[in-house]
């Protein structure tokens, strides 16, 4: 067992990344700035490292070792030269299984590494612990907005309605409340709610495109409002498009997991590796998903049409904007 030895990884990086400055900056304030060391893949020199570890410093007998980006991710883009020196630094890490002195704490770091890596598998089982940051719980997204918003008075719709907009990563979430408390500041407001929203934060180009998607099931209008609004934020076309798509596939994903008899919004996710919030918050509206099958499905063949009418030069690439309102009247 490596006692000193830590492997974080989980996609909520601003989780792993407060966990990161909080021991950093415990040991810089015990045993100063020369006592953390930081490695990456773009300067990945194995000698180094080895250095860090065993050399003995001159103002510090403590060390704190990160290193970023190991075990890989799976098909990890690097060059031939890069990999077989990755390679090899791992292959003897895992065949000596380095005695760390006690003195040397090492971090290896990845959002999402490859698990079927012979050097994560060895990680995994011998190091002291694995530290895995997950995407939170909604209503621990909830209770983070309401942290970040501090002195505001926001509500639970309010709240939803904003995650709805702006998504779940907890670093944008900060962003775009910080953004909501400035404008507050200034305009000496107290409360927030949707229309200040729809004002200030900039909405997630694939969740608009659910949002889209949810409004043109029920209210055209404000689905061709949605359309002119993310195309004067200025939204690459090729990208939306490619949103749309995703988002109508997931609705037909779950329209045919729904009528195998899946019900569960974790095991869905699971199925689709998916974001497990995500999916629960369209589970939600799955009776309304069910009762628009037809529509959903047309509309998906009808836009890819008119891609591949503009991609064929058939049609300009700016008349996108316009043949996407055209669809949703016809609907």
């Amino acid at each position: 067992m490596l006692e000193n030895v830590y492997l974080f990884t989980g996609e909520e990086r601003y989780l792993l990344d407060k966990e990161l400055v909080r021991r950093k900056e415990n040991f810089v304030a015990k045993f100063w700035p020369d006592s953390v060391f930081l490695f990456d893949l773009e300067e990945f020199n194995p000698s180094e490292i080895k250095q860090a570890i065993y050399e003995r410093g001159l103002f510090t007998t403590k060390k704190l070792i990160i290193i970023n980006w190991l075990p890989l991710v799976a098909l990890a883009k690097l060059s031939k030269e890069k990999t077989e020196i990755i390679e090899k630094f791992t292959e003897e890490f895992v065949a000596s299984g380095w005695k760390i002195p006690e003195e040397t704490l090492i971090v290896f770091v990845n959002t999402k590494p490859d698990k079927r890596l012979r050097f994560y598998k060895f990680l995994e089982k011998n190091v002291k612990e694995v530290k895995e940051y997950n995407h939170c719980k909604p209503a621990e997204i909830k209770k983070f907005v309401t942290q970040e918003l501090g002195w505001l008075e926001i509500n639970s719709d309010t709240i939803e309605y904003l995650i709805g907009k702006i998504g779940w990563d907890l670093y944008r979430i900060r962003s775009e409340c910080e953004k909501l408390k400035i404008r507050c500041e200034q305009k000496k407001i107290k409360k927030i709610d949707e229309k200040m929203i729809d004002n200030i934060t900039y909405g997630h180009v694939a969740l608009n495109a659910f949002t889209l998607i949810d409004n043109l099931l029920t209210n055209k209008k404000k689905a061709i409002q949605i359309v002119e609004k993310i195309k004067e934020d200025g939204s690459d076309r090729n990208q939306f498009a490619g949103m749309i798509y995703r988002a109508l596939k997931l609705y037909i994903y779950l329209m045919d997991l729904y009528k195998q008899g899946f019900k569960d919004s974790k095991e869905i996710a699971k199925i689709l590796f998916m974001n497990p919030w995500q999916v629960s918050q369209n589970m939600k509206n799955i009776s309304q998903i069910m009762d628009h099958e037809k529509e959903i499905k047309n509309f998906y063949n009808k836009l890819m049409e008119l891609d591949v009418d503009i991609k064929s030069w058939k049609l300009s690439d700016t008349y996108f904007w316009l043949g996407a309102k055209k669809l949703i009247y016809s609907l």
